[in-house]
């Protein structure tokens, strides 16, 4: 006896329909699972990238910040190391203090303030 596959038809033609079928559910849940693995490795290095260009845009804003301010501090010690001869320090206490060195005299001229160097209307009615 012959052990073929077109001996017995009968069992291939009523058994190739569901494995076909069982094959086509596979696939499509494995495809299914593909594309949603797919979309999400999408939307994480999407995600990464816009994060990549926010830290490179706050990195070169800082380096921006950190340059002005080291310009500035520059710019406070020669300031600092201006204000530290004798004769500085002298006029600056002599302003802020109001003082006067021997044989000198002090004048002092007061600048009335906006509101007080307005009238102001005084309405009194006596009864």
């Amino acid at each position: 006896m012959r052990d073929n596959n077109f001996g017995n038809k009968n069992i291939n033609i009523s058994r190739g329909p569901q494995i076909k079928e069982k094959k086509k559910v596979k696939y499509s849940l494995l495809t299914f699972v593909l594309l949603i693995c797919i979309i999400e490795l999408t939307v994480s290095a999407v995600r990464n990238i816009n994060k990549t260009f926010n830290f490179v845009s706050k990195i070169h804003s800082l380096e921006e910040k950190r340059t002005e301010e080291l310009n500035r501090n520059k710019q406070l010690k020669s300031e600092m190391s201006n204000y530290n001869t004798g004769q500085t320090l002298e006029a600056i206490v002599r302003d802020n203090l109001k003082l006067a060195d021997k044989n000198e005299i002090l004048i002092i001229i007061n600048k009335p303030k906006e509101a007080e160097a307005e009238e102001v209307p005084v309405n009194h009615k006596k009864k």
